[in-house]
């Protein structure tokens, strides 16, 4: 299984000890483990190799370290973690990493520019590695890395490298290596693993700072009803799922310490198979994107957690000066404009259906996955407003496993469950969403001048992708490849019975999305907080 994660990890995000509700100078007194609903799955299968896409969760954050991140909470704030800065030279072709000279391994021995050496050479020699990456050389104070053409846009991807220990890795096999016995850098080791949770021991010699949760508990919830006991009853302390009626099933019961704070970090779209027809028709993706009422569609289910979000697809919440004027509001709903788009494609309302020039009415079956009851309702009131345009439009929702297995074998006419999260730059939001060469670009988008212009943003220098990203959201105001609905909001919970200092919309020092479960976000919430 070849990678992608290794380098974007399981996050889906310094100096630790200089955040707000740094723990650094307080060694817990309390003993009390911190718990987090991190999956839904019955069993989980011990797997903390860092280069699969089956890791779990913690494997990268709390055993093994990234180089650095960016708070996407927070205006995109450098995150150090190995690395304490970088400097671009060569026209974005060269970057130099400066290591942070104190990080050890679990071991005692030091983590030095030799791993970081090896690291990048071993994901090469397994192809593992997504940039373009040419050389990596020792500096004075860490690593010179040349790529092969300018890099600008893949900072954030070059900085989720997971780095690992040379004496051990250099035996080991990414393909087929389950790494039971994991030794990281981090601030946790592991504990056990049950089919039921995993947990993870704090350091006492971690080489940044003092940890002061002394165990973290990675659990499964077989509900969401269940789930919600589990909160209310402060058995969990961090969850991110999508509860019915949140606030007055969680926050109200507890409202001095039960909290939630929805992360908008990624945009949902309807994703139409554009290799069956008549969705390769773009005045048939127009006329259903005119149809949606996409404030109704986001309050289906605990209104407020997810936001409509404009035809661009970047959110204009954060995203506002990205965006010309006239494209940042969401596209309210026209169902005149929307028939008349679908008359340019053939189809026809009569009695109340929209009939084409088959004689057929227009069908549409939207995949969801049936187990989350959020995605189930938002789907729902989706294909209930395009039924009342005339299409025969309805809710196929299937178990996450059918849900895999058919988008895998582009199985469908919509999908509405995939999300693609905004990262420090649009490159990765959009080259995701829409290269051919993207695994996740499931509808078929193959258009030779998005290609071009994902090219020219990914060597854009900072001060350039703005300008660069313009041709990218005008093939999404006028292609339409996918339908933009809404800003998929995680709802963050969390409790302060046990804990304080956990990050807040008044104090964003790391970036709660799941990837808080993982990766360099996870290490600076756990390593912030503080006996309550």
């Amino acid at each position: 299984m070849k990678l992608t994660a290794a380098l974007t990890g399981l996050v889906l995000l310094s100096g630790l000890t200089a955040c707000s509700g740094g723990a650094g100078d307080t060694r817990a007194a309390n003993t009390q483990p911190l718990t987090v609903a991190a999956y839904s799955q019955p069993t989980l299968q011990p797997n903390f190799n860092p280069f699969s896409v089956n890791a779990l969760r913690g494997t990268i954050g709390l055993i093994y370290e990234q180089l650095f991140d960016f708070n996407t909470a927070h205006t995109g704030e450098f995150m150090p973690s190995l690395v304490t800065k970088y400097t671009w030279g060569t026209g974005g072709k060269a970057i130099d990493l400066a290591l942070d000279n104190r990080a050890k391994w679990a071991d005692g021995s030091a983590l030095t520019a030799d791993d970081v050496i090896f690291t990048f050479g071993y994901l090469k020699q397994h192809e593992l590695l997504a940039l373009p990456v040419d050389k990596v050389t020792r500096t004075a104070d860490g690593v010179h890395v040349t790529f092969t053409k300018p890099a600008y846009a893949a900072i954030q991807d070059l900085g989720r490298t997971v780095i690992v220990p040379k004496k051990i890795w250099a035996g080991k096999d990414p393909d087929t290596d389950t790494n039971v016995q994991p030794m990281g850098s981090g601030p946790y080791s592991l504990g056990q693993v049950t089919g039921q949770q995993a947990t993870f021991k704090a350091r006492a010699d971690y080489w940044k700072q003092q940890v002061p949760v002394p165990q973290i508990t990675y659990v499964t919830t077989s509900s969401t009803n269940l789930l919600t006991q589990q909160l209310v009853r402060h058995e969990i302390d961090l969850a991110y799922a999508g509860i019915p009626d949140v606030k007055n099933q969680f926050v109200q019961r507890s409202p001095a310490q039960n909290h939630l704070w929805p992360i908008y970090a990624s945009m949902k779209p309807l994703m139409l198979n554009l290799k069956r027809k008549p969705f390769d028709n773009v005045h048939v993706r127009k006329g259903i994107a005119l149809a949606i009422d996409r404030q109704a569609v986001t309050d289906a289910y605990n209104p407020g957690v997810y936001q409509p979000v404009g035809p661009t697809g970047l959110y204009q919440g954060t995203w506002s000066s990205w965006i010309a004027p006239a494209d940042r509001d969401p596209v309210k709903p026209d169902q005149a404009a929307a028939l008349a788009e679908l008359a340019q494609a053939g189809y026809k309302q009569q009695g109340g259906k929209l009939i084409g020039a088959d004689g057929k009415q227009l069908k549409l079956r939207i995949l969801t996955v049936s187990s989350f009851a959020d995605g189930m309702a938002y789907t729902q009131e989706l294909a209930g407003q395009l039924a009342a345009l005339g299409i025969d439009a309805a809710v196929n929702g299937v178990p996450s496993a059918a849900y895999t297995g058919d988008e895998d074998k582009r199985d469908f006419d919509a999908i509405y469950g995939d999300a693609f999260t905004f990262g420090t730059n649009p490159y990765t939001f959009y080259n995701k969403m829409l290269s051919k060469k993207s695994k996740t670009n499931v509808v078929g988008w193959d258009d030779p001048a998005t290609e071009s212009a994902l090219g020219a943003l990914a060597q854009a220098a900072p001060d350039a992708q703005l300008a660069a990203s313009k041709p990218l959201q005008q093939i999404m105001l006028t292609q339409l490849p996918v339908i933009p609905v809404a800003v998929k909001g995680t709802p963050y919970m969390y409790n302060t019975e046990h804990w304080t200092g956990w990050p807040s919309a008044d104090d964003p020092y790391t970036t709660p999305d799941p990837g808080a479960i993982s990766g360099v976000f996870a290490a600076k919430l756990f390593l912030s907080l503080k006996p309550a």
